[in-house]
């Protein structure tokens, strides 16, 4: 039997991680504890305790390790290629995270702000927002769309049925998914 190599550094800190996402679809955000990553991470709480002070923290960090940076704009000329672009990265995000970063926002408070909150605010939900207003505006001007469908309202449609599906357990976020998305739920609305 060959013994156990100890990890540090970047090894410990992936397995710590992976540890976090593992709980909180196992047990949900609520019950996740320190103690519950250490035993899923096999290592021992103290290594946890030493750089996060809280389960916020530790879930802050692993959501920021995997979340991919804020999307920009895609600018491809088309808006249903723009809005698949940015849409896409609300997909690669809910995937990169196993989901954990929306259904800790559904459960992490009466108020849903939080450490993670915010994580996932400006990482993701913001600038995909922004996104797909700017996209929507750029659509308008090109006469591509109603002008009165640019609006801020409109651009949040997409990544809320997208999250809502997810929450809801609505089956497999595939890409297949996201295109039907935009081409029976937005471009139904956007059209002249």
């Amino acid at each position: 039997m060959t013994p156990a190599t100890r990890r540090r550094g970047g090894d410990l800190e992936a397995a710590i991680f992976d540890a976090v996402f593992a709980q909180l679809e196992r047990v949900g955000y609520r019950r996740l504890t320190m103690e519950g990553v250490a035993s899923e991470a096999r290592t021992g709480k103290a290594a946890l305790y030493r750089r996060w002070k809280s389960k916020d923290e530790l879930i802050g960090d692993a959501l920021k390790h995997v979340l991919p940076e804020p999307p920009t704009a895609p600018r491809t000329g088309a808006v249903r290629e723009d809005m698949l672009a940015i849409l896409g990265c609300t997909r690669e995000t809910l995937l990169a995270c196993r989901g954990a970063a929306f259904t800790i926002l559904k459960e992490e408070s009466e108020a849903g702000k939080g450490l993670v909150h915010d994580v996932v605010h400006e990482r993701l939900s913001r600038p995909v927002r922004e996104l797909l207003h700017q996209a929507l505006v750029e659509a308008a001007e090109r006469g591509e769309i109603r002008p009165e469908a640019a609006t801020r309202q409109i651009a949040n449609v997409g990544p809320a049925v997208i999250v809502y599906n997810h929450l809801i357990g609505g089956g497999p976020l595939t890409e297949a998914y996201v295109e039907s998305v935009v081409d029976e739920v937005l471009m139904p609305i956007v059209r002249p």
